[in-house]
């Protein structure tokens, strides 16, 4: 059936919900193809996290990182300028980042992992497979 071309503008996640971090964007859309005027998002697109901590087990001082990270397109016939193209439910490879518990006379490091996953598109128009 296919699945949505992620484009400039998805939302992007971290794949555990109670992971809090910073997700920036750095690397860049297509310039060439595009989905309802936004560029389409290429295997390898790049993003840093950042200020990550995980709350509900009291590790409120955040590692600052940041970590890269980069996609990994699971599409198998698309490709924008020799690239395949990235698609919703794609992610990064597994980040491990050690905020900490607050706790007297020094902080407890809380080891946690996970993924940034393109949870939405960006777009609703363009499929592929």
């Amino acid at each position: 059936m296919g699945k949505l071309i992620a484009v400039d503008g998805a939302i992007l996640l971290q794949d555990d919900p109670l992971v809090v971090c910073t997700i920036t964007e750095t690397g860049l859309p297509s310039l060439f193809d595009k989905a309802e005027g936004n560029g389409f998002l290429l295997d390898g697109h790049q993003i840093t996290v950042s200020n990550i901590t995980y709350p509900s087990a009291g590790a409120t001082i955040p590692d600052p990182g940041p970590y890269p990270a980069s996609f990994s397109s699971t599409a198998t016939k698309v490709k924008d300028s020799g690239t395949l193209v990235l698609l919703e439910g794609d992610t990064t490879a597994t980040i491990s980042a050690t905020p900490q518990i607050p706790a007297s006379p020094s902080p407890t490091p809380y080891p946690v992992t996970f993924k940034v996953e393109i949870k939405v598109a960006g777009q609703l128009t363009v499929k592929a497979v």
